[in-house]
């Protein structure tokens, strides 16, 4: 038995792996919301017998130590000192769960514990699982543990990826750790797997054979780093709390007067509204993420650890999904969801409001009158080409630089399309920004002008 498990949003991939005759399965790189493995395998009739960690996530919280609460083994890499209980295997062990051979090779370059899996079956194909050393068309971030280390870790990447993984067979299936979107590795591809020989042929930083070259231009092209990826990494280390049997409980329904009472006490509003009620009029402290699979995602950027959270919404089953995605990155705290229009937080004495929305064009005029324009894209992206006199302030550090403005002079907020702009204004405006407008369309619509 193989299956993939795709999470959009984190654009994370996790494994199942089985042995039919003794029913045995093992998960590599599991989320936390385990419960999707637990349903295949007793669907399957199998018994999860370990948890493989590639490496320490730096991306989303681990599942290992909750399938360690229900009889699974924890395995890593050498030297991952996990704070709970796991098996550290050393470079080509190899473990038998039943009929499933798996060999383990040591990485390093991504992180300095990483390992890559090998699967042989008589009769198949193999695969090898590289987690974030090697992904379709690109290779693994080697900058994620500071400064002081990456330069090494960039040449151990290399040694991994030229000594290690291109030794094996050009036959030999790819499968990693994440696909398009993640901030893992620059200029990750779409497809779900490759080959050792496809890579060796068409992976732009695998023509460069040389080490120096190498680091040179893996060191050249790094992604920006999301606030949230050095809490990941301590809670992964650390072991996060076991949700326990139950699982993921979905999210409880609130009535009016307890998410008041929630939001007195600190918590977080996130209103998850729909791309086209985003302007629409909301709770002026709430958070506006438009419902997708990327909610935990932005919320990650945003929200400082240990937030405590209300969702609104009418719809039971979106608040259980963004609930979801909200645990794989770590907010535990979340009250429940409510169902309270523009109307009834007004009645309770909230303000409400709405963020207005301009055109690139109106944009231009009211540059000459003197708005503050706050482009909330990342550097490459402003690096890239911005509009003259704009502020350059990334969606990960307006949290921390939100007084650093006027609070009652106009502002504007730009991205690339409209999602994280519209994000930013209702940052601005929970802080207290009293004229606050969202240009349509962002950059896109900016140069069609």
């Amino acid at each position: 038995m193989f299956q993939r498990y795709f999470d959009t949003g984190l654009a994370q991939a996790s494994y199942l792996l089985a042995c039919d005759r003794k029913r045995q399965a093992v998960v590599i790189d599991p989320r936390r919301d385990v419960d999707v493995y637990v349903a295949a395998a007793a669907q399957a009739q199998l018994t999860i017998v370990a948890a493989i960690e590639t490496h320490i996530h730096a991306d989303f919280v681990s599942g290992a130590r909750e399938l360690q609460s229900i009889g699974a083994q924890t395995i890593t890499g050498p030297g991952a000192s996990l704070k709970f209980p796991a098996r550290e295997v050393e470079h080509n062990e190899r473990i038998a769960f039943g009929d499933l051979v798996l060999r383990f090779l040591h990485t390093p370059g991504h992180t300095p514990e990483h390992i890559s899996i090998v699967e042989s079956r008589e009769g198949e194909r193999s695969r090898v699982f590289t987690g974030d050393t090697l992904f379709v068309g690109a290779v693994g971030r080697p900058d994620l543990l500071g400064e002081s280390l990456m330069r090494r870790l960039a040449g151990e990447l290399h040694d991994s990826l030229f000594n290690i993984l291109l030794a094996l067979d050009n036959d030999v299936e790819v499968h990693p750790g994440h696909g398009a979107g993640s901030l893992c590795g620059a200029g990750i591809g779409a497809e779900p797997f490759s080959t050792i020989g496809r890579e060796r042929q068409t992976n732009p930083l695998l023509a460069h054979t040389d080490r120096d070259r190498f680091v040179a231009s893996v060191l050249g092209d790094l992604p920006e780093t999301p606030p949230y990826f050095a809490r990941m990494k301590r809670v992964n280390c650390e072991g996060p709390p076991v949700l326990g049997a139950a699982g993921y409980r979905g999210v409880d329904s609130l009535d009016l007067n307890a998410a008041v009472k929630a939001i007195h006490q600190g918590a977080i509003a996130i209103d998850l509204c729909d791309d086209d009620a985003v302007c629409g009029e909301h709770l002026t402290t709430s958070l506006r993420i438009a419902f997708g699979s990327k909610v935990g995602y932005w919320a990650g950027w945003v929200l400082p650890e240990g937030s405590r959270i209300v969702l609104i919404t009418p719809d039971p089953a979106r608040a259980s999904e963004a609930g979801r995605q909200l645990l794989r990155v770590g907010f535990d705290a979340i009250d429940g969801y409510v169902a309270a229009p523009a109307a009834a937080w007004r009645s309770a004495g909230f303000p409400v409001s709405r963020i207005t929305q301009i055109s690139a064009g109106e944009l231009r005029d009211r540059l000459d009158l003197g708005v503050t324009l706050l482009d909330v894209r990342s550097d490459r992206e402003w690096n890239a080409g911005h509009v003259d006199r704009a502020i350059h302030v990334s969606i990960g550090d307006l949290t921390r630089r939100v007084n650093d403005f006027d609070k009652q002079a106009p502002v504007a907020t730009i991205c690339e399309g409209g999602y994280r702009s519209i994000l930013a204004a209702s940052i601005l405006m929970r802080a207290g920004y009293t004229n606050v407008v969202n240009v349509a369309g962002g950059m896109v619509g900016f140069r069609n002008t």
